[in-house]
C-alpha cells in the first residue's frame, strides 16, 4: 500500500473516525493504523466476518448484524490503537463527533508529522474537527474528508462498526460504559459526560459550534469510485472518494494482490484476485 501524500509530503498513519449517535447516547470511535497495518486489518476482517456477509470494499456497517464476540475479537487483535469516546446526553452529533475526534487526537498521541485524519463525509466534516481542536488546543495532523469512507478504508468500518455496537450496548444497559475498560488495541476509553472530562468538552463544542479557529485546506487527491475494482485502486493509492472527481486511472488487481500477499494476507488477496 502507498503512504497518503498530503500537501506533497508522504504520510504512512491515518487515524478514522466515525460516530453513531442512538436515544440520547452518542459514541465515538477513532482507529489509528499505518498502512501496513491497514492491510492486516482487511485480512482479519475477512477472515472473521465473511461468513456472516462481510465483503471486502463492498459492505456498509448497516450491511450486517455482528455478534458482539466476533466484532471484540476483531477489535482486540487490531494491530493499531482504538480509542473510544462516549457523551450520554442530547447533542449534534457533527460537534459531538469533532470533540470526541479532538480528544482522541490527544489521547492517542496521533503524530502531527507522519499522519493523517480521515473524516467521513463532506470537507465540512473536516472543518469542524479544526474547530473542535481549536478549543481544546490540539494541533491535528492535516484532515481530509472521504466519501463514503467505510467502502474504501477498513479502520473505517472498524470505526463505524464498533461505534454502533458500543451505542446499542449502552442504549440497553446505561452501566455498561463504566465496566469498559482499555486493553489489547483498545488504549483510550473516555465518558466525557462526567464532570472530569467538561473542560475539554465544552471548549472543544462550543468552539465546533462557532466555527472557532482555523480551517486550513490541505492537498490531496480525490477519485470518484463506482465498482469494487475502483475503490480497490484507491485504497492501494491513498485516495480519497468524492463523487465530483474524476474515476482512478486504473482498476487493476494485480499490485494490490501482489503487495497483499508480501505481507501475509492471503486470504483476502485470493479473494480479491477472483473480482
Amino acid at each position: 500500500m502507498q503512504d497518503f501524500v498530503v500537501d506533497g509530503e508522504s504520510r504512512a498513519w491515518s487515524i478514522g473516525f466515525d460516530a453513531t449517535k442512538r436515544d440520547g447516547v452518542l459514541v465515538t470511535v477513532g482507529v489509528l493504523v499505518n498502512r501496513t497495518q491497514e492491510a492486516r486489518l482487511l485480512e482479519r476482517l475477512y477472515v472473521a466476518l465473511s461468513d456472516d456477509g462481510y465483503r471486502p470494499f463492498r459492505t456498509k456497517s448497516r450491511d450486517l448484524s455482528l455478534p458482539p464476540r466476533k466484532l471484540r475479537g476483531v477489535l482486540l487483535r487490531c494491530a493499531g490503537k482504538v480509542g473510544i469516546c462516549v457523551h450520554r446526553d442530547y447533542v449534534t452529533l457533527s460537534y459531538a463527533e469533532a470533540t470526541h475526534s479532538a480528544i482522541l487526537l490527544d489521547e492517542l498521541g496521533v503524530p502531527t508529522t507522519d499522519a493523517v485524519v480521515i473524516m467521513d463525509g463532506d470537507e465540512s466534516r473536516a472543518d469542524l474537527l479544526y474547530h473542535a481542536a481549536s478549543g481544546i488546543e490540539v494541533v491535528p495532523p492535516p484532515v481530509v474528508n472521504c466519501a463514503r469512507a467505510e467502502l474504501y478504508y477498513p479502520h473505517l468500518l472498524l470505526a463505524d462498526f464498533v461505534a454502533g455496537a458500543v451505542a446499542g450496548q449502552i442504549r440497553s444497559d446505561s452501566t455498561v460504559v463504566s465496566g469498559v475498560s482499555p486493553g489489547g488495541s483498545v488504549v483510550s476509553v473516555k465518558d466525557t459526560t462526567g464532570s472530569s472530562h467538561a473542560g475539554r468538552w465544552d471548549r472543544g463544542y462550543a468552539a465546533a459550534a462557532r466555527s472557532e479557529g482555523e480551517t486550513p485546506r490541505p492537498a490531496f487527491e480525490q477519485r470518484y469510485a463506482d465498482s469494487l475494482r475502483e475503490r480497490v485502486s484507491c485504497w492501494f493509492r491513498g485516495q480519497f472518494g468524492n463523487r465530483d472527481s474524476l474515476p482512478p486511472t486504473s482498476d487493476g488487481i494485480a499490485p494490490v494482490v501482489g503487495r497483499l500477499e508480501a505481507v501475509d494476507c492471503e486470504a483476502v488477496a485470493t479473494w480479491l484476485s477472483e473480482q
